[in-house]
């Protein structure tokens, strides 16, 4: 909730916490974990270095109180989140531009948690645990530290939002830091298409659409796994196959496309002008432009997560290196339309790639 200072004069968030004790005691772990993490901003701030600049990505706990035996914890204020944009954005998505700004902020706030004097992992990146400092800005922190833990000290085997629960914690093997860089993967695509990429009814469903796009798990992954069978059949000659079965609903099978054919190229449209074409000839939408990003996106959603790119090396992948098509970086006066409204064709945004698009923020 918005609620002001009047000591400091300033508007903050309040988050209170159910009078419960394992809610109470799991506030309590975020408040400890935020207040090292704003310890490492503020020796930033002092030093004046860049060394921790992934810090200034996190949001800042202010205080703590309690409140008629709640938990209170008061925040900065922030403004909208990132599902609130792609809302704005009747779910068309937006730019690659955008999102590259956005990313390369996600992935310096991922290096920041990998420290090693941190090592913490996020648990539920998601677009609505991402906000933006100013509606006017592309700056963003990331929020919502209460399912948050160190590598060391997992508490939850149950984690991550449904969309963007990575595989390693579906079969319940156990999971490190490269579980928010899958969720980030998810994300980067729903950011740029404005949809889920994997938007699983269930644990069986998510998993079942994670394979249409990337194809089987490797069985040695699978074979880790005590939850296998909820999830894959064991061919007599050893290999797994996915449980297609146990997906039906009222006995009708639910249909699905063969694993791996459901083509993330064809997803981002990489060929043909972006998601449904709507990015055809806009400056920095051009094939080299989305294979690149592509690229990325397939690092962050490797199976293994010994595999999965981490966040030093996802900051060096040319994605963040500009290219002569990139969009230029002057303000984006963003206009709400209403839900009757269409979109502005795409000749207009060619002809204005600084101008009117269909959010309701002006994003630099």
């Amino acid at each position: 909730m918005k609620a002001r200072d009047f000591v400091a004069n300033e508007d903050v968030a309040i988050k209170i916490i159910k009078n419960k004790r394992a809610f109470t005691n799991q506030a309590r772990e975020e408040i400890r974990l935020l207040t090292k993490m704003n310890h490492l901003q503020d020796l930033n701030a002092a030093d004046g270095s860049n060394s921790n600049q992934g810090a200034n990505y996190v949001v800042r706990l202010l205080t703590h109180f309690m409140f008629r035996g709640h938990l209170c914890l008061v925040f900065e204020l922030l403004s909208h989140n990132l599902y609130d944009l792609l809302r704005n954005t009747n779910f068309r998505g937006v730019s690659l531009n955008l999102t590259r700004k956005f990313t390369q902020q996600l992935c310096s706030a991922l290096e920041f948690l990998s420290r090693p004097d941190l090592q913490i992992i996020h648990c539920d990146l998601k677009p609505e645990n991402i906000l933006l400092i100013n509606p006017k800005r592309s700056a963003i922190k990331l929020v919502d530290f209460g399912s948050s833990c160190h590598v060391n000290e997992k508490v939850y085997q149950y984690i991550q939002s449904r969309f963007y629960r990575s595989p390693d914690v579906l079969l319940g093997l156990d999971y490190t830091m490269a579980i928010d860089m899958w969720s980030l993967g998810c994300i980067l695509v729903e950011l740029h298409t404005g949809e889920p990429l994997f938007a699983g009814q269930h644990e069986l469903d998510q998993m079942l659409k994670i394979i249409e796009v990337l194809g089987m798990l490797p069985s040695y992954l699978i074979e880790k796994s005590r939850r296998w069978p909820l999830f894959f059949e064991r061919e007599p000659g050893g290999n797994f196959v996915p449980n297609y079965k146990a997906s039906m609903k009222d006995n009708i099978p639910i249909s699905y496309k063969a694993p791996g054919t459901r083509k993330l190229n064809d997803i981002l449209g990489v060929n043909s002008g972006g998601p449904m074409g709507r990015r055809l000839q806009e400056p920095g939408h051009s094939p080299q432009d989305y294979a690149i990003f592509m690229d990325l996106v397939l690092q962050m959603l490797t199976y293994d997560p010994e595999k999965r790119i981490r966040p030093s090396e996802a900051l060096a992948h040319r994605f963040f290196c500009r290219t002569n098509t990139a969009v230029p970086t002057h303000p984006q006066t963003v206009l709400r339309q209403s839900s009757t409204q269409h979109p502005p064709p795409p000749q207009t945004l060619l002809a204005n790639p600084d101008g009117q698009f269909s959010y309701s923020f002006m994003i630099q």
